[in-house]
């Protein structure tokens, strides 16, 4: 655990110390905040009527999106990072565990999607709230729906697409690759509707399934990928 605790620090330090990351993690929360708050400020977000459940439904989209993009971004940098500054390797000689160096880089990515999809669903309420003359309301955060997805939704996704970055950041030495390679993981969570083997449901019950199921599949991969991970085959790999 302590070996964990040690690489979550030292991946958060240098995560944040990165001007990259930090615009992509400033500009996705302001515009997914703040865009899909103008594009709906004639609407209230506190009438909660079966007409506007679309439209609560379009706020989260955004919030999704946050989430999604810097985390696609995130978990392949943490790991290219380090192989460009050669230290990579060096990290894999260590007597540090797999459990803590593979860990640390998904749970830190993850977090920082979450937070990510936290503070967009703030800036969604303070922009309401000072251009909706409503005053201040929960938005979708008033409805069961609206918080499974805000608080359970967001958080198997930034898993789901974290561990996949984190994998494929590993075995891809190219940003460019391993970022589309984790937009595909995304695409592929919308084959079984487009296929018409799922139906798509604005159900508070079918929402926290779909959170089950992405979180469950993301706990899978992680595992796989742990047992996978080949640190005596990365580093030769890393000095070819």
């Amino acid at each position: 655990m302590g070996d964990l605790t040690t690489m979550m620090w030292k991946e958060t330090s240098e995560l944040f110390g990165n001007r990259r990351f930090s615009v992509v993690f400033a500009v996705a929360i302001l515009a997914m905040g703040v865009l899909p708050t103008l594009a709906l400020a004639k609407h209230h977000g506190h009438i909660i009527a079966a007409n506007s459940l679309l439209l609560v439904m379009i706020r989260l989209v955004y919030v999704l999106l946050a989430t999604a993009i810097v985390v696609a971004q995130t978990a392949p940098d943490m790991v290219l990072h380090e192989r460009v500054g050669h230290t990579l390797d060096y990290l894999l000689t260590t007597r540090l565990s797999n459990y803590a160096i593979f860990g640390a880089k998904i749970l830190v990515s993850s977090l920082v999607g979450y937070v990510v999809a936290l503070s967009a669903v703030f800036i969604q309420l303070v922009v309401t709230a000072l251009i909706g003359g409503g005053g201040w309301n929960w938005l979708y955060l008033g409805l069961p729906i609206g918080r499974v997805s805000v608080f359970a939704v967001t958080a198997a996704l930034s898993l789901y697409v974290s561990v996949v970055g984190t994998f494929v950041a590993l075995r891809v030495g190219e940003q460019r690759a391993a970022y589309m390679v984790s937009v595909l993981a995304i695409g592929l969570l919308i084959v079984p509707f487009l296929l018409g083997w799922l139906t798509f449901s604005l159900t508070t019950l079918w929402v926290t399934h779909a959170a089950i199921i992405v979180g469950a599949i993301g706990i899978a991969l992680a595992v796989v990928g742990l047992r996978v991970f080949r640190r005596d085959m990365l580093v030769l790999y890393l000095r070819d």
